[in-house]
């Protein structure tokens, strides 16, 4: 999937709903957080939200800053 094609991303979470799945999952998330939305928007479906480990350690070294004061 292209990471630039909104559209095909909230097709292809639709397209797995449709074919059954139990959940919904974005990976990585701090990225997408506009597609989150989009597919909250669109499906009832639990929707998971996975911070790849770049994302992770770059939250972590920020809190430890102070970025979230």
């Amino acid at each position: 999937m292209s990471p630039m094609n909104r559209r095909e991303a909230i097709r292809e979470s639709l397209l797995d709903e449709a074919q059954g799945a139990d959940c919904l999952m974005v990976k990585p998330a701090g990225a997408y957080l506009d597609i989150l939305r989009d597919i909250r928007e669109r499906s009832d479906l639990p929707l998971g939200a996975y911070q790849v480990s770049g994302e992770y350690a770059m939250i972590k070294f920020a809190a430890q800053a102070g970025a979230n004061r």
